[in-house]
């Protein structure tokens, strides 16, 4: 053995001993050649004996082992204290009365303080993680999830709320619900209003957390469904960005419980980067939106209709699937517009275009064409399903109280529609948009207001202008 280590005796086989165990055998310029304790059954027993640390039953046999250096009392005892002060055969340097309390102290200052090392790297570490996965988020979904899965290992936590802010209404929406019973807990995209005064007020109008570590002792507040939930304790912060409220992220326990002023701040580091990203996805998401999103009806664009045909043609050719295609143009549009002006046309248009969102089907995809021109692409529909789809927009158009319809020739306001469907009357994009034009072309020949398939067209010419007037 080097002689630059440091021989060390211990006895006493307390919780001080064990402590003593695994700092000094980390110590590179130490070396503990033995432990004394008359009882076997102590934890720093089995410590000693798997660190290979030779074991007394007897402390006078390593008192005056030769080759100690240094011979720690962690007993407290005064017989062993006067035996050891007293033995001329004891040669070590001795540590212990109030030398040794102070030495446990100071094991234990170093113990907690490695614990508090260790977790706030760990915090740290899973702040820096959740930065990078935040970052790399594929969508708005993706980064509240990972919001609410990082809050609740950091706070170590069983469950949790996200929920968005809406300003202009003065609602809040549920968007992530973790760690509940499915039966009992809010449902996703649950809203409620922030009343003033209440609890959710209370959070948003503060900077750092709400903290309540025990809901029975709660009188601020009607904490009443929380507690139905199960919830004992929650902390909650709310996530802004520039003073803008993004909405709230809940942390919430099944037991009361007390938060550390490390906890609350970590989780408050937490929510400012959470809020952070949320503003980045939502902007990206609104952006991503606004580009395949016609201004005025907020339908889909021409250029993502034409996107998705070419898309679902190409799956219906994998799967043997059929699809068709409605082309819709509000007849005599012109004239509405002449009469009343843009203003109440676009109204029209607006109109025409919730009408068609609310009678197709939810897989349906439906956008603006151009102009007063609408497309319906219809998944997985042959003709005969398609005609039913196309009747009941008809219909619906036909049924609406349009305002100022009565100066339309026949005093109604009314579409016309064209039907195509793959791969029956084309199995490529162009085909099939060429096919329920004619269509449509025909159904204004034959007087308006009705449906057309493109089988019913047979030697019916294309108009030679696609972007033609229909009227």
């Amino acid at each position: 053995m080097p002689k630059n280590k440091t021989r060390i005796g211990i006895i006493g086989a307390g919780d001080g001993a064990s402590q003593l165990l695994d700092i000094l055998s980390d110590y590179p310029d130490s070396k503990i050649i033995g432990l004394a304790c008359r009882n076997a059954k102590r934890p720093a027993i089995a410590k000693a004996q798997a660190m290979g640390i030779k074991i007394y039953d007897d402390y006078r046999k390593l008192a005056v082992t030769p080759e100690l250096d240094v011979l720690i009392d962690a007993t407290g005892s005064k017989e062993v204290a006067q035996y050891l002060k007293r033995s001329r055969k004891v040669k070590a340097e001795m540590i212990s009365g109030y030398s040794a309390w102070f030495l446990w102290k100071m094991v234990e200052k170093h113990r907690a303080l490695a614990r508090e090392m260790a977790r706030n790297l760990g915090e740290q570490e899973t702040l820096y993680n959740t930065g990078i996965m935040l970052a790399s988020a594929a969508n708005t979904e993706q980064t509240l999830s990972l919001i609410m899965q990082s809050a609740l290992g950091v706070m170590r936590m069983a469950a949790g709320t996200l929920a968005l802010y809406d300003e202009e209404h003065g609602m809040m929406q549920t968007k992530v619900v973790m760690g509940f019973d499915k039966t009992t807990a809010a449902p996703l995209n649950f809203e409620w209003k922030v009343r003033p005064k209440g609890l959710t007020s209370h959070i948003l109008s503060n900077e750092m957390p709400t903290v309540i570590e025990d809901m029975s002792k709660e009188t601020s507040f009607d904490i009443a469904p929380l507690i139905r939930l199960g919830i004992l304790s929650l902390i909650a912060v709310p996530l802004k960005v520039e003073g803008k409220i993004m909405g709230i992220l809940y942390v919430d326990d099944f037991a009361p419980r007390k938060f550390t002023e490390r906890e609350i701040n970590t989780l408050n580091l937490l929510a400012a980067q959470a809020a952070a990203a949320i503003d980045k996805a939502i902007l990206l998401e609104r952006a991503e939106t606004m580009a395949v999103t016609d201004e005025l009806t907020k339908l889909y664009n021409h250029r993502y209709f034409l996107r998705s045909l070419e898309k679902e043609i190409k799956r219906a050719k994998r799967y043997g699937d059929e699809i068709s295609l409605l082309m819709i143009d509000v007849d005599h549009f012109k004239n509405y517009n002449d009469t009343w002006g843009h203003l109440k046309g676009n109204g029209v248009l607006k109109t025409v275009a919730e009408i068609l969102i609310h009678s197709a089907r939810e897989s349906d995809i439906v956008a603006r064409y151009g102009g007063e021109e609408f497309s319906v692409i219809i998944s997985q529909a042959e003709e005969g399903q398609a005609a039913v789809v196309a009747e009941r927009i008809r219909q619906e158009v036909f049924d609406h109280p349009f305002p100022g319809e009565e100066k339309q020739p026949g005093g109604k306001l009314t579409i016309s529609v064209g039907l195509a469907t793959f791969p029956l009357d084309g199995q490529e994009a162009a085909t099939l948009i060429e096919c329920a034009d004619r269509a449509l072309y025909r159904s204004k020949a034959l007087g308006r207001n009705i449906v057309t398939s493109c089988r019913q067209t047979m030697g019916t010419p294309v108009p030679r202008k696609r972007t033609a007037k229909r009227r």
